[in-house]
């Protein structure tokens, strides 16, 4: 993408030129670029040009030690602020982002507040990017945007407030509230609120929104693709916090967190619709994952993998309209199946047996397959 070129005076050279400044971004999935390019006004050589793009060093607590991670600044003064994700920076309760001399976060413990934001820009940056590339949504928002967060919260708590997200720490305050997938989750509910239409905030549209916040966050750390010994992939949410439970949600079996596996009307818990992307993703009886229950029929389902359940859920989103409502989910991943996959019945028969798995009806004006 190139931006509106900007008149100036280039006075960096011997010889000060009239020149145009243009904003040129691009680069890879893996290696972005942020280019500031001066071309000369009068004959269009190129003067100058620079990357805007820094990649610092992080010490993690939860992803690895070191990542990588994208500030902002040079010439000893760095901000935990990221070029191209805009909106997206880091750092204590007041508001302002982490700043240092050095482009090196962190000490890799989890009571240290700047490795907690090691952590969140990791994250973000990565739910950025599996957004960008599963999904193809611009940013959080939809719209090229991101947003800030807060570590060091003083309770043990996580939140998206719908401008900002916030982190605390454990019961016993060793580690912070920062891993993978509670990251993704946390703007995992920015994704949500920023899709289709107001749901109303109805008992059954907050259970759908939070169990929104699990779906992402269970995307994101599939996309990421940790090996062990970090925190490989699973359906599994905040499972490596240390909370004192094995995670704050269970995806494949919410009942072992005290959650339903099925659709009751009014229902405020994620369990369900965690339990219904649990079976289109993997099914009843995977091959690399635990057995999942059902509450209705078909008895044995076959999942189609994360990344197609989680197409199937995103678009789905798209058609979210007040009351949001479980029925008002199934008919519209019926039809985001159909739309996303024209020429086969395959996902739109995987995603109404996962609805009907849990206890969700057929709709009137759910589409067909055939």
């Amino acid at each position: 993408e190139v931006g509106t070129p900007r008149l100036l005076v280039h006075a960096t050279t011997t010889r000060p030129r009239l020149a145009w400044e243009v904003a040129v971004t691009g680069g890879t999935e893996r290696n972005p670029e942020a280019l500031r390019v001066f071309v000369d006004a009068r004959d269009a050589t190129v003067i100058d040009t620079y990357d805007q793009v820094r990649y610092g060093l992080g010490n993690s607590f939860y992803n690895g030690d070191p990542v990588t991670i994208q500030t902002t600044g040079s010439g000893g003064s760095y901000v935990m602020r990221d070029p191209t994700r805009p909106g997206l920076a880091c750092g204590g309760q007041n508001g302002a982002p982490y700043t240092k001399q050095a482009d090196t976060w962190g000490n890799g413990l989890g009571t240290n507040l700047e490795t907690a934001c090691v952590d969140v820009l990791f994250a973000a940056q990565k739910e950025w990017d599996m957004l960008r590339t599963w999904l193809g949504r611009d940013g959080l928002d939809g719209a090229g945007h991101s947003f800030p967060a807060r570590v060091g919260l003083n309770t043990v708590n996580a939140y998206w407030n719908g401008s900002y997200a916030a982190f605390g720490h454990n019961q016993s305050n060793t580690r912070q509230l920062t891993s993978l997938d509670l990251v993704g989750h946390e703007y995992g509910h920015a994704v949500y609120q920023y899709s289709g239409s107001s749901d109303g905030g109805a008992p059954e549209a907050l259970s759908l929104d939070e169990s929104s916040a699990d779906i992402f966050g269970a995307a994101t750390e599939h996309y990421v693709d940790h090996a062990p010994p970090l925190d490989p992939p699973n359906y599994l949410i905040g499972e490596d916090l240390g909370l004192g439970s094995e995670a704050v949600h269970n995806m494949y079996n919410p009942a072992l967190q005290g959650q339903p596996n099925c659709y009751t009307p009014l229902s405020t818990s994620p369990g369900p619709q965690n339990h219904w992307f649990y079976l289109l993703a993997e099914g009843t009886n995977p091959q690399d994952g635990p057995p999942s229950p059902v509450c209705g029929t078909p008895s044995r389902l076959t999942g189609i993998g994360v990344r197609k359940a989680t197409e199937i859920f995103y678009s789905g989103l798209q058609y979210k309209t007040a009351p949001w409502t479980y029925a008002k989910a199934r008919v519209a991943t019926l039809r985001a199946a159909r739309a996303l996959y024209p020429k086969s019945c395959v996902e739109y028969n995987a995603a109404r047996a996962a609805w009907s798995a849990i206890s969700v009806p057929a709709q009137r004006n759910e589409p067909g397959c055939s």
